[in-house]
């Protein structure tokens, strides 16, 4: 994304990997939306990327036009219209998602916690944090390793 480092940035994640027929849909509705986004009629300088063919990441640079409150409810609006046709599970914020080699996987939170703390998930998983807001926080630490992640804290040493 060629925003600000300062851009505002959502996340938000499927439960599975998109195939190429939803990239191409799930493409076009953002270039369109991306032409149209506005706050209270000023166009934000956005951008989207679709990391994993599994993730959606929306951005705007405020140092350009800050977003809106209508501004992310019409983003929100646009989100929920993909999760309605696919049930991606783009909304649900209790899912957390860890890659291992390149395998993507998904579990509930308190379910990721749990195999966290039984060490089931091994110290080579990173794991993304899809709670992060600007874009320089998701180009330097959204994908970490298990032990750098927001989910250390988990880890039972031993």
């Amino acid at each position: 994304m060629n925003l600000s480092q300062n851009s505002k940035i959502w996340i938000f994640q499927s439960t599975r990997n998109f195939n190429s027929e939803e990239i191409t849909e799930i493409e076009s509705t953002l270039d369109a939306f991306m032409q149209e986004w506005n706050a209270h009629g000023a166009k934000l300088t956005a951008a989207y990327a679709i990391p994993y063919d599994r993730f959606i990441v929306l951005a705007v640079d405020e140092n350009v036009e800050p977003a809106s409150g209508c501004s992310i409810d019409s983003m929100t609006r646009i989100v929920k219209a993909l999760e309605e046709k696919y049930n991606f599970g783009l909304l649900n914020r209790m899912l957390v998602s860890y890659k291992i080699e390149d395998e993507i996987f998904t579990l509930p939170l308190n379910e990721f916690k749990q195999k966290v703390k039984n060490n089931e998930i091994p110290e080579e998983a990173s794991v993304f944090h899809n709670g992060i807001t600007k874009l320089s926080e998701f180009e330097e630490s959204w994908e970490l390793p298990l032990a750098e992640s927001w989910v250390k804290s988990l880890l039972v040493i031993s």
